[in-house]
């Protein structure tokens, strides 16, 4: 598989544009953009890149009015969400802007490595393929993954507002758990305002901070749905059950059952959402593994995958870059084990081969460096460098602890 899909045209700033968006299609975007006014498109161009170069990727400069110090994961997303309205012209707009900012994410990301903040953290199953990307069937128990050695089993737990039994799912409790891993990672023995390392707590001081952090808009369905799903995440169960050997013909499998907190606190305002927080403490299993199994990831990148409807792109990519970490050999791995693995809401072998690639050529967009071979029983993954390069990462790392000269 190559790395980059269909043709290649070469611009200022090694800007290049992949194959889904060719380039009488960029220029045409461009013309209506500016409503038919005469431009030079490769000038045009060129000064986009400089100026969402210098602001620290198109999530910072699309924000700069507000809050440029702010950090977003999904600002391309939310941008087509029904909670963030817009008059009749700029609905018709909105595919040119997004198409437009794809484009400037894609040359971002390829012309400079990420800084501190645009660095989270990803567990290829705490962080992903365990919540479920949609709604599980009503009566489901429980849902599962397992990572060959040890398998993840997640429970539903009994949400403290709605008295009802509800999984996480879809993009928030990804997001979630992301931001928890990157709390955690970037605070190491240091305590700070949302993080405490000997007590295992993470405080939220507001939802309006945190929607912030996340790239989510403020207020409306969107705020509701957060806090939702953050009180779904902290109320379920986890079971970590492991096969640790055999004798004769029976097997040992060790289990733990954890919850993912070990108490927590919600402050609800009535008057205002955004001003509600929230103050955890995680469970020492939770804690340890987003400490200590995370790999960094790239949230430009994570960005420009979550902009669709899927969650899939975005699970193959974090579930990539967390395996190439320590990946030194060639490691093969069949269409049932990725199904099990990632096809969740996919019920038929070949449709979820079909999304799988079709994920696969997304990822490549963003990580072309992903050494992925796809064969007719299912990938080769070839050893490779991760997402974010280890330079970076200590460098984040140095940044967020205050340590860096």
């Amino acid at each position: 598989m190559t790395s980059c899909l269909g043709r290649r045209c070469w611009f200022p700033l090694s800007i290049h544009l992949c194959g889904h968006i060719q380039y009488n299609m960029f220029l045409e975007l461009w013309q209506h953009q500016f409503k038919g006014k005469a431009i030079k498109p490769l000038k045009t161009l060129e000064s986009t890149g400089k100026k969402q170069a210098d602001n620290n990727g198109v999530s910072h400069y699309r924000q700069k009015k507000t809050h440029p110090e702010k950090s977003t994961m999904m600002s391309t997303m939310t941008k087509n969400s029904v909670d963030h309205p817009d008059d009749h012209e700029a609905k018709i707009a909105r595919p040119t802007e997004l198409a437009l900012e794809r484009v400037a994410t894609l040359a971002d990301i390829e012309s400079r490595q990420p800084d501190s903040k645009e660095i989270w953290y990803g567990h290829s199953i705490l962080t992903s393929t365990l919540f479920p990307a949609t709604p599980p069937a009503e009566g489901t128990p429980f849902v599962s993954k397992d990572n060959n050695t040890v398998e993840y089993i997640l429970e539903a737990g009994i949400d403290s507002l709605t008295r009802s039994r509800d999984y996480p799912y879809g993009k928030y409790p990804r997001l979630l758990m992301a931001w928890m891993a990157k709390q955690i990672r970037s605070a190491g023995a240091r305590k700070t305002t949302t993080v405490d390392p000997a007590q295992h707590t993470i405080t939220i001081p507001s939802m309006y901070q945190l929607s912030e952090e996340l790239g989510i808009p403020r207020g409306g369905q969107s705020s509701k749905r957060l806090q939702e799903q953050l009180r779904r995440l902290l109320f379920c169960h986890i079971s970590i059950r492991q096969k640790t050997g055999f004798a004769g013909n029976r097997d040992r499998f060790d289990s733990v059952n954890m919850q993912m907190v070990k108490a927590v606190s919600f402050l609800n305002d009535n008057n205002n959402q955004d001003f509600s927080g929230a103050k955890f403490i995680l469970t020492d299993e939770v804690w340890d593994r987003l400490a200590q199994e995370s790999a960094p990831f790239d949230t430009r990148a994570t960005n420009y995958l979550l902009s669709g409807k899927s969650v899939l792109p975005y699970d193959v990519y974090v579930w990539l870059t967390g395996t190439f970490k320590n990946l030194r050999h060639d490691l093969t791995l069949d269409w049932d084990w990725l199904h099990g693995r990632f096809g969740d809401s996919i019920k038929e072998r070949r449709v979820f081969r079909a999304k799988f690639r079709d994920a696969l050529k997304k990822v490549h967009e963003v990580y072309p460096a992903a050494n992925v071979e796809t064969t007719r029983d299912g990938v080769i993954l070839h050893p490779s460098p991760t997402s974010v390069p280890p330079k970076a990462e200590r460098r984040a790392l140095d940044e967020g602890r205050g340590d860096w000269q």
